[in-house]
């Protein structure tokens, strides 16, 4: 029989052998070769959690039996390391993750084949689903583990004799391992050779060890350290213990099998059009390619040697959208879509030692030194989120040698999905990186990789000039669009990631790049010293950083009939997977939770009571008086927020600004504390605000803090802390905490940009405390790269994109951020807003909201918080009314609205806003689509296309129908019968904004479908700003049981008379005949349900179920 073990060693911190994980031994999976493998998601159902600091999953591939078993298991004493002294996490500070798993093959006497797979992570804080099981299929995807197992057969077990011999690396000499004596060979990496106990039951043996850090601070080939044991005869030389340890790796990462180390730079693979094409012009002045032999010779940038590869261009194509060529002559490369050149490279650049290198210092336009190319290699591999890849790999030096390899630059073209990836890989220390510390400097890069050319005060030269653009513009800039990047983009902190770039009369021809990894350093920008083009890499605030290093950029490019918001979550779904995070849309009971679900109430920017309260009376006191107001009104508000003003701040400023010197209530604010508040007065969850610390706060006796160089800003830097603060106000009552001010962090604190480590570390801190409490988080005020650094923070459910009301008249405008924080499983909102246009005596003078009814609808539409500001007393209870049930719950859409693709086109697209949401029944089975317009300055056509491309793969079940019935909310009886066919269209009306009030006029138009059985349709409750959501209607059902019957479940609570109105027409096309319907709910449970029921006998009528 031959057995397969594979076990880990861990060699970290000492571990606790009393930790269980859950599910333990109990959560098991049996599978048939011939089954279909569990999906990432089925498995994590299916085994619920890993919920302690160290966890292991078991895996056993039978190969006899055709049968795969996946268990989890808790830790044994079999985990501990050979290699005791080697702590990874201790030398490479970026690595989160590290995991290390062993292979050990023996032969028995017996022929049965089976490969034991223990698997095992340890980190600083956790193991998680994340981390640990991200790894799953690359060991359950089985097509190649039969091929490389017969490899290693072949390799090991032919020809064994009695006697085996380690050489010995450093002395040069042989040492004899009998076997009769019970040893056998040790080879490994670190140079050693030794004799260790032969096992008899096992007469051939082979074991293979791997270290591997986590996505995305991954060790390269030259830095994983590995271990490779053997004892066969054909394992006794220092050419077959690599071409062993080549066959033990591909295993371990699942690569494609090849023959040798120079296949892997020779590799074709045709069958997914992947080609390799010579330059028969360039062939008598070759560029440097060069492919590194094994014996790792020395090679000049000037002279390249016969002992390389030497291909002037090659060209990577994948799914027939996108292209890349790589021109070694000029170290130039280009992206191709269309046919056309969308992005023609500008030099790799790097800067360090306060000196800048690039690969064409004569296109520069500040002088530079040469980057010298000293290395060209190709390998193929597999993703296990973007799939199978080719890689070329480009190694730099700023000497004319080898010797001193400081940045490795790589394309990653994969095969299955129009996605190219830029990797840029720090092989040693670099130091003296920064090129100034004040906040422009943000706009800078000490890397640029990828890098492309834009036109700069001068005519138009590439097509990326003349590309349109959706993406941060700069701070609170909403608009979010435009064409090309010329004098517009600016990059930095406040723009780019995500950028998409996309033809102005063509929506699906278009290309989103953004970061993939490192959110915090890894920026965008059009860099001054780099002729403004378009750069990726470190930002120039950074000073050092640490041997293994890493960054990628992900270019995604769109397929056909994939638009600007398809294309967007497709990018958002990638790069969900990629980090093994759920969108909150899949979340259990997501429509439950009571931000999303209910009414509340604000004290923040532009509230009424924002740092300020009613006459003669304590905050305290005033927060009795407005809750006692809710009540008497039947204002059901159902949590209330506690803005910055309760806390003490840095020299004890009671106004918004410093730090957070003590986080207790202050007793001028709340005497009783705010746990009392919350228990005893509001009765509701509540929302509290955070922010930065102040220089001098008060925790930095016990806790390690760094403070700001300005003097302004301290970041606590222990875990221990984060959670003390999440446990301390959990205690109050607080369910969310609103984490605001994000961007001073890196505006007003120079040093947290210093390294690649504090500003990351301080969102992973945050995300760990408010784990452990149960507490979520609102990000409110964040930049770029806090907005993309929520994909590794799981608690982050929610973002305000808007700017604070009554500082911004039109901070209502987020229909585009929208677009990319859903996409990234965040839910969007803006911030909160009046019922009157006037409230009396208010801290913000004479201002005046123009737009109440815009305001609300486009709260309730973001699917974020809806919560009003009102005075005490100066509540319009007819807007709290048409958003939501007596008791609060809110009429919600299924997704927040965003701008539809239309608004942007180059010509021919609303002059305006037009954005689209969807809402359903609670069962899912009757779907409602909503389409708004606001500021649009002249008239618009609107087609059925348009709604048509607003399909989403994710929601099968719904579906858009040929023929809806529409009808504008305000004027329900002028109708509008629309169709797929017959070129059917709406005329959207002008509604341009007031310049001097700012006053927006909308109109919001209702599409419901016309069911093809019956000629009844559902009008919905029409006094709503949503008139049918699944908060009111639980089931819409048609039967044709002899007559033409409609059914509709009506939710509603105690005390609610709900009017419902119906429609009747004898055929599509037809006159409509209406119905209103009253249901009284008088049932004394909180919440009951009613029915309709139409026919063409009796009509409608309500009754109880």
């Amino acid at each position: 029989m031959i057995l397969l073990f594979l076990f880990i060693k861990l060699f970290f911190l000492p571990i606790s052998y009393s930790l269980n994980c859950i599910g333990g031994p109990n959560c098991h999976i049996t599978l048939d070769f011939n089954q279909k493998l569990p999906s990432h998601k089925q498995l994590l159902e299916t085994c619920s959690t890993i919920e302690v600091s160290s966890c292991s999953v078991f895996l056993k591939i039978d190969y006899d039996d055709q049968q795969v078993d996946i268990s989890f298991k808790k830790i044994s004493n079999y985990t501990q390391s050979s290699y005791p002294f080697i702590d990874l996490l201790a030398t490479n500070r970026q690595a989160s993750i590290i995991l290390r798993y062993t292979i050990k093959i023996k032969v028995h006497h017996h022929n049965k084949i089976q490969l034991y797979v223990l698997l095992q992570c340890q980190t600083h804080d956790q193991c998680t689903e994340r981390q640990l099981r991200h790894y799953w299929p690359r060991f359950i995807s089985l097509d190649n583990r039969q091929n490389s197992f017969n490899r290693f057969y072949n390799f090991l077990f032919l020809n064994t004799s009695n006697f085996i011999y380690c050489f010995d690396d450093q002395l040069n000499q042989t040492v004899k391992c009998s076997m009769i004596d019970d040893s056998q060979c040790w080879a490994s990496t670190d140079s050693r050779r030794r004799c260790i106990k032969y096992d008899k039951d096992y007469p051939n043996y082979f074991i293979y060890s791997y270290n591997k850090v986590d996505q995305p601070h991954q060790l390269t080939d030259e830095h994983v350290h590995y271990t490779l044991i053997c004892h066969a005869n054909n394992c006794n030389n220092n050419q077959s213990i690599k071409q062993l340890s080549e066959l033990a790796r591909q295993f371990a990462e699942n690569s494609r099998l090849i023959n040798n180390a120079t296949d892997r730079t020779r590799l074709h693979d045709k069958s997914f059009a992947i080609k390799f094409l010579v330059s028969y012009f360039d062939i008598f002045c070759f560029g440097l390619c060069m492919i590194a032999d094994e014996e790792g010779t020395n090679h000049d940038n000037q002279n390249a040697q016969h002992l390389y590869t030497i291909q002037s261009l090659l060209t990577y194509e994948n799914s027939s959208i996108v292209s890349l060529y790589w021109n070694s002559n000029h170290l130039e490369y280009k992206i191709i879509r269309d046919n056309e050149i969308w992005f023609e490279s500008g030099p790799f650049f790097i800067h360090f030692n306060q000196t800048y290198y690039s690969s064409a210092p004569e296109q520069e336009i500040i002088p530079m030194l040469p980057l010298y190319l000293i290395e060209q290699y190709e390998k193929i591999g597999t993703d296990i989120i973007f799939g199978l890849f080719n890689k070329l790999s480009l190694r730099w030096s700023y000497t004319n040698t080898t010797n001193n390899f400081i940045w490795e630059t790589s394309f990653k073209i994969f095969h299955e999905q129009s996605i190219i990836l830029f990797e840029q890989y720090f092989p040693i220390d670099l130091n003296e990186m920064s090129q100034g510390n004040i906040r422009e400097t943000f706009k800078y890069v000490s890397t640029a990789f990828p890098r492309f050319k834009v036109s700069f005060n001068q005519t138009d030269q590439y097509i990326i000039d003349q590309l349109g653009h959706f993406t941060f513009l700069d701070a609170w800039d909403l608009n979010m669009r435009g064409i090309g990047l010329k004098n517009v983009f600016n990059g930095g902190l406040y723009s780019g990631n995500p950028l998409l770039l996309y033809n102005l009369t063509k929506l699906d021809s278009n290309i989103i790049l953004s970061s993939l990894t490192n959110f915090m350093t890894n920026f965008q920008t059009r860099s001054p010293s780099l002729n403004y083009h378009l750069s990726c890499g470190l930002h120039g605030r950074i000073h050092q950083i640490q041997q293994s290093f890493s960054l990628t950029t992900i270019l995604l490019s769109s397929q056909s009939k994939q638009g600007i918001n398809q294309i967007i979550n497709l990018w958002g779904k990638l790069m969900l997977q990629y980090y093994g995070k759920e969108h909150i849309k899949q979340q259990k009971n997501f429509h439950n939770d009571f931000y999303i679900s209910k009414l509340g109430y604000y004290t923040d920017t532009g509230a009424y009571y924002w740092y300020n309260k009613e006459s003669n009376l304590t905050y305290e006191q005033t927060f009795i008086k407005l809750k006692k107001y809710h009540v008497q009104k039947h204002i059901p508000i159902q949590y209330y927020e506690l803005d910055s003003y309760w806390y003490y701040k840095q020299n004890n400023n009671t106004g918004e600004h410093g730090g957070i010197k003590l986080y207790e209530p202050r007793l001028d604010i709340f005497p009783n504390g705010i746990e009392i508040l919350q228990r005893n007065i509001l009765q509701t969850p509540l929302i509290v605000h955070h922010k930065y610390y102040s220089t001098d706060n008060l925790y930095q006796n016990k806790y390690q803090f760094l403070n700001g160089s300005d003097g302004q800003v301290s970041l606590p830097l222990e875990q221990i802390f984060f959670n003390k603060i999440f446990s301390q106000i959990k205690q109050w009552g607080v369910e969310i905490l609103i984490q605001d001010w994000l961007s001073s962090v890196y505006e007003d604190m120079p040093n947290s940009s210093w390294d690649v480590h504090i500003a990351r570390e301080y969102h992973l801190h945050l995300a760990e405390g408010a784990k452990q409490a149960g507490i979520k988080l609102i990000y409110c005020m964040p930049l770029n790269p806090d907005i993309l650094e929520t994909l590794e923070n799981t608690q982050v459910h929610y973002m305000r994109i808007s700017d604070d009301y009554s500082v911004n008249i039109n901070q209502w405008n987020i229909g585009r951020a929208s677009i990319i924080t859903w996409a990234i499983g965040i839910i969007p909102f803006k911030d909160t807003f009046w019922t009157n246009s006037i409230q009396p005596q208010s801290p913000y003078g004479n201002f005046t909201e123009p737009n109440i009814q815009l305001n609300a609808l486009i709260a309730l539409m973001s699917l974020g918080g809806v919560a009003i500001s009102d005075k005490i007393g100066n509540t319009n209870v007819t807007v709290v009314n048409r958003l939501c049930r007596l008791d609060g719950v809110l009429f919600r859409p299924e997704r927040p609205a965003t701008a539809m693709d239309s608004t942007f086109l180059g010509s021919g697209g609303p002059k305006g806003e037009m954005w689209h949401t969807y809402s359903s029944d609670a069962q899912q089975s009757f779907f409602v689509e909503y389409i708004m317009i606001t500021n649009l300055t002249e008239s618009y056509i609107f087609s059925w296309n348009e709604l048509f491309n607003t399909q989403e793969d994710d929601n099968p079940n719904r579906i858009i129908s040929d023929i809806y019935l529409v009808f504008e909310l305000e004027n329900s009886r002028d109708y509008y019968w629309f169709t797929s066919i017959n070129s059917s269209t709406i005329l959207m009306p002008s509604c341009a904004q007031d310049k001097l009030t700012y006053y927006s006029p909308f109109h919001l138009f209702v599409f419901v479908p016309y069911s093809k059985i019956s000629n009844w349709i559902l009008f919905g409750e029409l006094s709503k700003q949503l008139p049918i959501t699944r908060q009111r209607f639980s089931s819409i059902q048609y039967s044709l049981n002899g007559t033409d019957t409609f059914k509709i479940n009506v939710t509603g609570v105690y005390g609610e008379q709900v009017w419902i109105t119906i429609g009747h027409s004898e055929h599509v096309f037809g006159q409509i005949d209406f119905y209103t319907i009253q249901c009284s709910f008088l049932s004394i449970e909180s919440i009951s349900t009613m029915i309709i029921t139409c026919n063409t006998e009796t009509g409608c009528q309500c009754n109880n179920i």
